[in-house]
């Protein structure tokens, strides 16, 4: 009995109750490397460590990872029991250590037994509850961040490297071909009228050269066909290499022909080459100019999903985060169809827009668990009075009645351990839900599986 005194969690217990755990308990002991739970496991029981020391460790995504240890005075293994779930960590000696054994039953029957002893398990295990949920949650975030930095590293490849291309060719040989030109041009002693209707059909070229026709292969082919024999025969010697530039700005033959007109012969190649590289400057600096604002715009979807450089209440728009967090799940999106139907005049809510994403995120991401990323997906919102609500549909197997009423319990999932999964994501969505004086809804049938949440238009107040 003497190796339960000096432990904090019995402070205070008269030697009744004292007396009341030695005869209701027993000992064990572990030798370095031996096990008191593993994940996955059904609890036998909880135990407190008298001597020694046991290390906590919980696989996620295959990736062991220590959750601290347990030395003498500290309770293990409540959890498991009070939620009536399997156990989610690996508990096991790392020096030779001395456990207090409760089993099941008896250990429930502590809280009539020792209401004080009771009541600070409830506490410990509630805070361990809170701090596994706070851990996960940041840990949801960052792999939530680590998909979204993915798929923008993939979305940024396409508009960075067609920038990088357009500044290497101006450089390299677009400018300088330009430059070449623009010295040919100036020998030529054009007058006031051939300078004016030089630089109309610039201006006009280059205006149409900032919407780049998009044209099918064989209507591209057609009109190239049509341009180069054009400038062959005016006896353009680069015709065949510059008639694309044309096409691309939408210059016709009559174009030219109006142009050319009034124009010697002898001037023509070195008119329509000095505007082929023009127009050719033009298109590549518009190249580079939709490719950085498409990369400005990936950016600015980032910080829509994290709301980095906000407060932490802000006015938060439902749809336009949701299309974040879609945007952030697309890579799981490819064989879903998604249909949204959004109230466009859908108010802002007072919240935390981060911690909202993280819900839409949870919410979705179970969704399409259950469709194995295969199926029909439906967000709708809509304002009900002094309400935001927003249902996600999805066609996957559904809930079964029976566990449904559990599923925003902290540690349950349907999912295996093998899965990876936590079993903390949906009680996540329902504190956030709950901090937004929110209330989630579920409806399931096989086929069908509802989310609702509706949230406060002043939630973050």
């Amino acid at each position: 009995m003497d190796a339960i005194y000096q432990i904090e969690l019995f402070d205070g217990l008269s030697e009744r109750e004292l007396q009341w755990i030695v005869e209701n308990s027993h000992e064990l002991v572990l030798q370095p490397g031996e096990y008191w739970s593993r994940q996955g496991e059904m609890p036998t029981g909880v135990y407190i460590t008298l001597e020694g020391e046991l290390q906590i460790t919980r696989v996620l995504n295959g990736e062991r990872q220590v959750m601290g240890t347990t030395p003498r005075g500290i309770i293990g293994g409540e959890m498991w029991v009070l939620f009536g779930d399997a156990v989610q960590v690996d508990a096991v000696a790392i020096v030779p250590s001395r456990l207090l054994i409760f089993d099941v039953p008896t250990f429930q029957r502590i809280f009539g037994e020792i209401p004080l002893l009771g009541a600070r398990i409830l506490r410990i295990a509630m805070e361990r509850t809170s701090g596994i949920a706070t851990q996960v949650t940041q840990r949801q975030k960052m792999e939530a961040l680590n998909t979204f930095s993915a798929n923008l590293a993939h979305s940024l490849n396409n508009p960075a490297a067609a920038a990088s291309e357009s500044s290497r060719m101006l450089r390299g040989q677009t400018l300088p071909t330009l430059q070449r030109n623009t010295l040919a041009l100036g020998k030529l002693g054009l007058n006031d009228t051939q300078i004016a209707s030089l630089a109309a059909l610039q201006s006009d070229a280059i205006r149409d050269a900032s919407h780049w026709q998009i044209l099918a292969p064989i209507e591209r082919a057609d009109r190239e066909d049509v341009i180069g024999t054009w400038l062959e025969n005016a006896g353009i010697t680069t015709a065949w290499d510059i008639a694309y530039i044309f096409v691309n700005a939408g210059v016709t033959p009559d174009d030219l022909d109006a142009l050319t007109r009034s124009m010697p012969p002898e001037h023509v190649s070195s008119i329509l080459e000095w505007l082929a590289s023009v127009l050719d400057t033009a298109s590549q600096l518009n190249e580079i100019e939709s490719s950085t604002a498409r990369i400005a715009e990936l950016v600015e979807g980032v910080k829509q999903y994290t709301y980095m450089d906000r407060g932490l209440s802000q006015e938060v728009h439902i749809n336009r985060d949701l299309d974040a967090t879609l945007r952030m799940l697309s890579g799981r999106l490819r064989d879903v169809q998604v249909n949204r139907h959004y109230d466009p005049e859908l108010p802002p809510i007072l919240g935390r827009g981060s911690d909202l994403n993280q819900v839409w995120t949870n919410i979705i991401e179970n969704a399409l668990d259950a469709m194995d990323d295969v199926g029909v997906l439906n967000i709708t919102t809509r304002c009900e009075n002094d309400f935001v609500m927003v249902e996600i549909t999805d066609s996957g197997r559904g809930i079964p009645e029976a566990i449904k009423a559990h599923i925003f319990e902290p540690f349950f999932s349907t999912k295996k351990f093998a899965q990876g999964t936590t079993g903390l994501g949906l009680d996540i969505a329902y504190r956030i839900i709950k901090q937004h004086q929110g209330t989630p809804v579920v409806f399931s049938k096989p086929g069908e599986t509802r989310f609702i949440v509706r949230l406060p238009l002043n939630s973050g107040r």
